[in-house]
Order: C-alpha cells, then sequence, then structure tokens
C-alpha cells in the first residue's frame, strides 16, 4: 500500500484502474493494450499501475473475474426469484439480457476475449464456473418441467449460442432496420418449438415476447 493512504483510497484506485482497464481491453484488445495508456488514462505516472498489478495479463484476468462474478450474481439473484420453474428461468433470460445490454463491456469482456494460455487467476476460474453454472441450471428446470426435451448441456449451447449471437450484433449495430426485442422474441421462440416435448401442442409456458426486457 502506498504511504499515506487507506485501505478505502487503495480499494477505489483499484476500481477505478479496474474499469478504465476494462475499457480499454475491449477498445484496443489485449494485444495492443499496454500499462502506459492506462497510466495515461488514470492520469498517474507510468509505473503507477504496477504497484497494484503484476503486469497486464494480472490486469485482465482481474477484470474478466469482476466481469463474471457482476454478471453471475445477477444470474444468481434472478434464479432465486420466487415462482414456477418457468417462471425462474423467464427471469434468468431477462437477467442475461439486460446485463448484455446495460454492461456491454463487461459482456464484451467475458465472452469477446479469451486469456493468454497458461495466465489466469482462480477467482476468474471460479467466477467462469459459477456464471456457466447458472446458465445450465436454468435450462435444466425447463427439461425438468417437461417444457424442453432434450439434453441439457447440449441445450444450453444452442440457447447460448442464438442468444449471444443476436445480442453482438446489436450490440455491433449490425440490427439497426429491426426491433431488437422482437428478433430476440423470435429467436427464443424458435428454440422453444425445437426442444419442446412432441406430445406438447401448446406452449403457454414460453415466456412471451413482452416478457422479454426492453433496450434500455
Amino acid at each position: 500500500m502506498a504511504r499515506g493512504l487507506t485501505e478505502t483510497d487503495v480499494a477505489d484506485f483499484r476500481e477505478r484502474l479496474c474499469e478504465t482497464a476494462a475499457h480499454l481491453f475491449v477498445e484496443r484488445g489485449p494485444g495492443s493494450f499496454n500499462m502506459r495508456e492506462l497510466a495515461k488514462r488514470l492520469g498517474v505516472s507510468a509505473m503507477t499501475p504496477y504497484r497494484y498489478f503484476k503486469d497486464k495479463n494480472e490486469i485482465l484476468s482481474v477484470v474478466r473475474a469482476r466481469a463474471f462474478r457482476r454478471f453471475a450474481d445477477r444470474l444468481e439473484t434472478a434464479h432465486a426469484t420466487d415462482g414456477s420453474q418457468t417462471e425462474k428461468s423467464a427471469a434468468v433470460g431477462r437477467a442475461y439480457v439486460a446485463f448484455a445490454l446495460q454492461e456491454p463491456t463487461n459482456y464484451r469482456l467475458m465472452f469477446d476475449l479469451s486469456q493468454p494460455a497458461g495466465v489466469t487467476i482462480p477467482e476468474l476460474e471460479k467466477q467462469g464456473r459459477r456464471a456457466r453454472g447458472l446458465m445450465r441450471a436454468h435450462v435444466d428446470m425447463l427439461v425438468e418441467a417437461g417444457v424442453f426435451q432434450g439434453d441439457a448441456g447440449l441445450i444450453t449451447k444452442v440457447l447460448w449460442s442464438a442468444l449471444h449471437g443476436v445480442i453482438v450484433l446489436h450490440l455491433a449495430g449490425k440490427l439497426a432496420s429491426v426491433n431488437f426485442d422482437q428478433l430476440l422474441s423470435e429467436t427464443m421462440r424458435v428454440i422453444a418449438n425445437a426442444y419442446r416435448p412432441i406430445k406438447v401442442t401448446a406452449l403457454s409456458e414460453i415466456p412471451a415476447a413482452h416478457e422479454w426486457p426492453t433496450n434500455p
């Protein structure tokens, strides 16, 4: 800890450093990220970031762990809401989309960037597993409720791939001529129909279009 700084001062600066680094990583990519530019944006000396982190790879691990933790917190809160299995699942879906739209930098840190081989921290692995587990849990609920039929692990990957694709295209401005909520709802409808049990003739259990979050 630097002389004269309290633990609160240090914690506040680390948070500001992580927030600035997160945007810089997304803006430039890990390959073009450098500590000197980070220090410049923070308005500190070039050596100051090294007092808090070993190097840029450690910072990348920390900011990605931070993003996964915030994401998992959202999903966990949604998962704990009262209601039926399908209502809980719908809440998780809304939380996923809301996080991506409200925190696009953290969303990109999680899914657009990856760690250099062999460079990570335990917290990143922990929060990554936690987030993936929560994404899987809401599909397990749908399978258990008889809304979906099939391998929950595979369905999770298909659902995530489709949802992620729509969100990334939206964030990149590639869907300007399309109503995002309508496209998202249609994507979910197609997947729901693909995995519904053959005996089911109605999909009243599947969240309707108006139940998904609107673009903030």
